[in-house]
């Protein structure tokens, strides 16, 4: 893991600081302390998460307690969520491509009992980034009719087959920046296991984050966001 060099106030930005203790600066202008044992963890479990290891993975490789690295990767996943939110927010975007998406766990699909577990997501395109909506629950109307007549489970079975493959597209070309994104969040979800719809938006979030800053330094973006909110 890379060591951090601490020459300036994490809060003010000042270099004017002065050793409180081996662990411990204080900075002469603000007054605020901060600690460097506690920074440098934090810096080695976001590196990790950078690097798209699990919570678990980084518990054993870092030697730290689970629940911590817990707690800090979902403290990275609000800071995301922020973030990508103050960048919507303050632009004057121009949406160039849309496209709506359901997803649904490999394990789930093509089973009518989870057929209204799927999960829309609206994908907007503009400045050679991305942008998602969750979409609001369509199929709870529907849910009432799964177990009803053998009729009915065949009718959801052939509609079962049908959404696994439906897009509701607006595309000026085939190979686009959205198609790369869907093929993206497959791949990426994979590596989570039972994310809850409650908790969905978050794990969303940290995919298009990390798809739209892919060719930066992803570590220096994200760390700078967090300092911002120590």
């Amino acid at each position: 893991m890379n060591t951090l060099k601490f020459n300036k106030c994490i809060f003010c930005g000042e270099k004017h600081l002065y050793i409180v203790s081996s662990t411990q600066y204080k900075c002469s202008t603000c007054k605020k302390k901060f600690s460097t044992k506690k920074l440098q963890k934090d810096f080695d479990i976001l590196v990790c998460f950078c690097e798209n290891m699990s919570a678990k993975e980084t518990s054993k490789t870092l030697h730290v307690s689970y629940k911590s690295v817990k707690e800090r990767y979902e403290f990275l996943r609000q800071i995301i969520v922020v973030y990508l939110e103050e960048v919507y927010q303050s632009r004057n975007i121009e949406f160039s491509e849309y496209d709506e998406y359901y997803y649904l766990p490999k394990n789930k699909r093509g089973k009518v009992k989870y057929l209204f577990d799927a999960i829309g997501i609206l994908g907007m395109v503009y400045a050679q980034s991305i942008y998602t909506l969750m979409l609001p629950e369509q199929f709870t109307h529907l849910k009432e009719y799964q177990e009803e007549s053998d009729v009915n489970h065949a009718y959801l079975k052939e509609y079962a087959r049908f959404l696994n493959r439906y897009k509701i597209v607006h595309y000026k070309k085939f190979d686009n920046l959205l198609i790369s994104f869907w093929v993206y969040i497959e791949q990426e979800m994979g590596r989570f296991k039972g994310v809850s719809k409650e908790n969905f938006i978050y794990y969303l979030k940290e995919c298009e984050f990390k798809f739209n800053h892919k060719n930066e330094d992803i570590k220096n973006i994200l760390w700078k966001l967090w300092l911002k909110r120590v």
